[in-house]
Order: C-alpha cells, then structure tokens, then sequence
C-alpha cells in the first residue's frame, strides 16, 4: 500500500511522546511492506534541517519537510478568543504553503491510506477529499479535548480556567467534526476509543498502541541506587504541573528522610521551572543528548500527571530499560498494567512518598517490579505487530 502521513512536526530526532509515536508506527509501517511517504510541518519550536535527517530513516522512507512558524503569540490568541469558534492550539498548524505542497503531491501521486496525526491536521481534510479519493485514518494520540478539560478543572487562577474550558469545548467540537469527516479511526488505547467513538459511533476503527522495538533499546545496566528521575518535555502544561505537584508535596518528604537523588531531563523548560527545580535540590539536566543513556542510568521513575491523556511512551520505555516506575493513574492511562507487579500507583503525596522508600530501601522488591515491567512491556507492546495489525485494518477497508 502506499500511505502518506501528514505530521504537524518532523517525528525526529524522537525525544518526546509525539514524536516516538508517530515515528514508530511509520517505521512499523514501512517495516511490513509498506510505500510510506510523510509530510511534516517543520514548525519553529521542532525545527530540523533536512540534512540531518539520517539514512537509516530515509531508506525506508520518504520525509518531505515545508517550514512553518507555529509560534504562540498573546494577542493572536486573545483575538481568536473572542472573535473565533475554532481552537487556537489548531489554528496555529494552518500553513497555506504546506497546502500547496499537499495539493502538489495528490496531483501528482495516487494514495491508498492517507493518516493524520492528531486532530490538528485535520484542518487538510477538504484538500484531501478534492484531490484525493484515498481513504483518511486519523491516529488519534490522546483525546485532545479531555486534556485541556482536565486543566480547567485544575486551573486555580479563575481566568485561565475560563479560557481552558473554552478551548477545551472548542477542541471537543473540533475533534467532533474530524471524526465526522473521515473513514478510519486509530486510537493509542482502548479507553481512547470509546471516548472518541461517543462522538461517532459509525466510524470503523482499530486500537493501535505506541509500541516498542526492542532492539533499538539498550539492555538495562545496573544503575546509581537509589535514585529518582523524571524525563519528558518541559514545556508541555500535564507535565509542569505534575512536576510541582511531585516538588510541592512529595520530594520534600523524600529528600528529608533519604539519601536519594532526583534528576529531572527534559528540553523547553521554562525559566521559572527551571529555578523552582534548582531551588529544590533538584538535579537539573535540561535537554539530554540521549534519553535512553539518562534513564538507563538512574532507578526509579516518576510520573505524576495529573491532566493528560493517551499512553505516557515514556513510561513504556522505561520499563523496557528494566526500570521501576511509579505513577498516577492518569499518568498511567492506556497501559494494562497490574498494580504492585510491574508498577506502582499513587494519586496522593503519602502515598507516592511511601512507594519511593518502598523502592529505595528494598533493592529485591525494586529488582523485581522492574523484571515484570520489562517483561510486560515486551510482551504486550510489540510495535511491529501493531503495525502488521493495522496493515492488514487498513487493506481490508479499502474497498
């Protein structure tokens, strides 16, 4: 089949959940015989020069890149909030030169499946549809609406609430309409699923999780004992505010009764994050050069979100690198897991607090969650099953 993925960004190099999603699911892809093309928004906050894209990459496929400026900007913003219906987080991807470069491209190529990733580049979907009679996926990585919601209901300051519940229905009526407009559903969970199937019930659909290749990962080291880490971007809302849930209420706790070092990596950090973690006796690492040697070298990893949605890659990732990981539910979302075997969940300070020093002063209870997790991890996350899954989902529904 030949399949053209339209992307809101380049997916590489894959350092945050977006990214290693929409990049393992088009290397699966093509892993399985597959023609992929992908047409990506080379946006300002992720831009990569096409030279440094690498040949492992691009011998399996096609990446056409068209550079567009994303940006936030306040009073864009404040407008749209009070002369527009649409979501300000999607209008943002609207590129009239990445349009012209899709219409190019449906001109000149035929498509079997064209796949968008994330609700935001449906904004392309009636350019698709005139010059393409392909059928059109949308890979959905989270319920976009429900995270934004989520925020609103955590949000203390009352202006900001009022405008994340805003933006929160408008996405909803956004998703909403996306989901009317195209033929294939591929969500990240099976929770992610029947949400969005709420909103179409008819659409055909298969489950499709952000899988791993155990390859591409390092065997797991023996590492600095105990030890505290946190990975992830920095500048996405779920998880600053669960980091300052974690600082505010837990790692005080911790650090005052335990020798125990938390190291937090991550790129995009504000630059009042970025002292709030410094004033903590935090480990700040800013942007890591490779995540894998940064989490293969510390313990325990923490995941305290609190207004996400989706699967947390991270987490999976982790445990494949046979590390033990505690969580809150949420941030747990989308992973069958088994509580007490191969992870930990908490959803309040004490208790979060007491599984690190479950973890810290027991190195067999820590050896053994973290076996299971990997064990668990490559078991049931194969990504090129997935792919071969979704391969054949996608073959049957052509017709």
């Amino acid at each position: 089949m030949k399949i053209l993925i339209l992307s809101s960004k380049v997916p590489f190099p894959p350092k945050d959940g977006g990214a290693i999603a929409t990049l393992g699911l088009a290397n699966g892809l093509a892993g399985n015989g597959n023609d992929i093309t992908m047409l990506c928004l080379n946006t300002s906050k992720h831009f990569i020069s096409n030279d440094d894209l690498p040949e492992r990459l691009t011998s399996k496929m096609r990446i056409i890149t068209v550079f567009h400026n994303t940006e936030i900007r306040f009073f864009r913003a404040f407008y749209n909030l009070l002369f527009s219906g649409e979501p300000y987080n999607g209008i943002r991807f609207i590129s009239p030169l990445y349009e012209s470069g899709l219409v190019r491209l449906l001109k000149s190529e035929t498509f079997d499946i064209i796949q968008i990733e994330g609700p935001y580049m449906g904004y392309y979907i009636p350019t698709i549809k005139k010059h393409s009679h392909a059928r059109i996926a949308l890979r959905a990585h989270n319920v976009e609406h429900e995270i934004w919601a989520r925020k609103s209901v955590n949000e203390t300051n009352p202006f900001r609430a009022y405008y994340l519940k805003v933006l929160a229905e408008r996405i909803k009526k956004h998703e909403t309409k996306i989901l009317n407009s195209i033929d294939l559903l591929v969500p990240i969970s099976e929770r992610d699923q029947k949400l969005l199937l709420k909103l179409n019930p008819s659409l055909r659909s298969i489950v499709t999780p952000a899988g791993v290749d155990a390859e591409n990962y390092p065997p797991p080291r023996d590492p600095e004992y105990p030890s505290l880490f946190f990975i992830g971007s920095l500048d996405w809302m779920p998880n600053q505010e669960g980091l300052i849930w974690f600082i505010d209420n837990v790692w005080p706790e911790v650090h005052k009764e335990e020798k125990i070092r938390f190291h937090v990596g991550g790129r995009n950090a504000p630059a009042w994050l970025e002292k709030k973690l410094i004033m903590n006796d935090i480990d700040f690492h800013g942007e890591v050069d490779d995540a894998y040697s940064f989490m293969n070298h510390y313990a325990i990893m923490v995941s305290p979100v609190f207004s996400g949605s989706g699967i947390r890659i991270k987490i999976l990732e982790a445990m494949m690198m046979g590390k033990a990981v505690i969580s809150t539910r949420i941030g747990s979302e989308g992973i069958s897991y088994t509580h007490g075997e191969n992870i930990m969940l908490a959803d309040d300070p004490s208790t979060f607090a007491r599984f690190i020093r479950d973890y810290s002063s027991n190195r067999k209870k820590y050896d053994k969650v973290a076996s299971s997790g990997r064990i668990f991890v490559m078991e049931n996350f194969n990504n090129l099953v997935f792919c071969k899954n979704l391969g054949e989902f996608y073959r049957h529904n052509l017709k």
